[in-house]
Order: C-alpha cells, then sequence, then structure tokens
C-alpha cells in the first residue's frame, strides 16, 4: 500500500539529478593541441588575486565581470563608461579561449558574478592559428564550464570586431561568430552582442580612427562606440 509514495520519492530523486546534470560539449572541429604553455599569464592572474584579496573578495562578488583579451585588459576607462553599475576588469594578455577556461574557475567562479562580459578573437591569429570550428569548440569549453558552475550568471559575447590589421581573415571570424551565435540561441542566459556596425564609417568602410596604430587595438574613440552598445544591455540587465 506504501507503493505510491515509494514511487513519488524515487521520481523526485531521478527529476533532482536530471536538474543537477553536469553540461558537456561535443567537439564539431578536430582536436586542436596547444603550441603555448595554458598558464603563460600566470603572473598576471597572481596580479589580479592580490589587488582582489586587498579589496576583499566578498566586496566583489555579484558584479559584472568582463573577461578576455587585450581589447578587454586595455579598456583604462571601464569603470567610468559603466557608471553607476559595478565592474571588474579580468582581461589578461593576448589571451585566447582555452587560456580563458583554464583561469576561469580563479577569474570568474570565485566571484559569482551577476553578469560576465567576454571577448576574445585570438584563437584565430596567434601561434598556431585554429579553423572557426576549433574557435567555436574552444568558446562551447569555457561557455559549458560557466552554465554548470555559474548557472545563474547572464553572459554577453562581444562578436569579434573587424580589426584593420586581420582584414584577411574576416571570413574567418564572420563564420566563428556564426557557430558561436548559433549556439546562443539555444542556451538560457547566453546573448550575443554584434558590436561590428558601429566599427563602420559612413562610407562603408571599417573607421581607422577607432584604432591606434598597430590596427589592431582601440582607442578610447573606438571603446566609446563599444560602450554606446554594451551600456545599455547591462543597464538593463543588472538587477
Amino acid at each position: 500500500m506504501k507503493i505510491k509514495p515509494l514511487l513519488l520519492t524515487i521520481a523526485l530523486i531521478v527529476l533532482s539529478i536530471a536538474c543537477h546534470k553536469t553540461l558537456t560539449h561535443q567537439a564539431v572541429g578536430e582536436k586542436f593541441t596547444l603550441n603555448y604553455e595554458v598558464n603563460r599569464s600566470e603572473k598576471e592572474i597572481q596580479a589580479f588575486e592580490k589587488a582582489d584579496a586587498a579589496i576583499g573578495l566578498h566586496k566583489l562578488q555579484g558584479q559584472i565581470v568582463f573577461y578576455g583579451s587585450s581589447s578587454i585588459r586595455l579598456w583604462k576607462t571601464l569603470k567610468e563608461d559603466f557608471a553607476p553599475l559595478p565592474v571588474i576588469n579580468h582581461g589578461f594578455g593576448g589571451s585566447t579561449f582555452p587560456e580563458m577556461t583554464y583561469y576561469a574557475n580563479r577569474m570568474l567562479v570565485p566571484y559569482k558574478p551577476k553578469i560576465i562580459v567576454l571577448y576574445c578573437e585570438n584563437d584565430l591569429f596567434s601561434g598556431k592559428e585554429k579553423t572557426p570550428e576549433q574557435l567555436f569548440d574552444a568558446f562551447a569549453e569555457l561557455a559549458t564550464l560557466i552554465q554548470n558552475k555559474l548557472p545563474k550568471t547572464k553572459v554577453y559575447y562581444i562578436s569579434m570586431k573587424p580589426s584593420i590589421s586581420r582584414k584577411d581573415k574576416w571570413n574567418l571570424t564572420t563564420t566563428a561568430d556564426a557557430l558561436i551565435r548559433a549556439y546562443i540561441d539555444k542556451h538560457k542566459n547566453f546573448s550575443f552582442v554584434d558590436i561590428r556596425p558601429v566599427m563602420y564609417a559612413p562610407n562603408g568602410k571599417v573607421n581607422g580612427e577607432y584604432f591606434i596604430k598597430d590596427s589592431l587595438h582601440m582607442t578610447p574613440k573606438g571603446y566609446a562606440q563599444w560602450t554606446s552598445v554594451v551600456r545599455p544591455i547591462l543597464l538593463k540587465n543588472y538587477k
């Protein structure tokens, strides 16, 4: 006579396990072997940890973490551009997605951010170059880690900018971003932020005023364009 309550209990246990199932990613590209040390930015990461420990990690939790490569690292006006929102700049080196995944348990997870803003374009260009599919797999590994360890965190991925110095491979960035966007469209709490339209001048060409002499990194005018797109999104969704 107690079979029904027992079955209900079992069903609830199974449902609980299903709800907490660890997500995984099945690669779509060929396996990629790094030709650089994934911990090559260790000194920068330790500097972040030391500085944040001095502030108090508990005081930095629940904020917005900008995480990515040099386009994030060099965003010197980040706090001013997004005030009064509480933002943390964890951009480091010329990082790639495998490095961002490697350090995520130190640079993202302990901060329990309400929002993460991601940006990285180096996988297609630095060292042993990846295909768009391999870049996508590297992104998906990071996205999977975030979903498993920070399931309530909202993630905004900024599309790869049309860097003038990398014009000959814009087709690769377009393909990679299309793969990432398709993934984002299917995953809760992820959003795609297309930054490319604001990087162009009225004549249809990428605005050179937005880049410094290396035609890769941005000027304050370039960051102002990014701010005009990203700021309203974060203001609306930081709750």
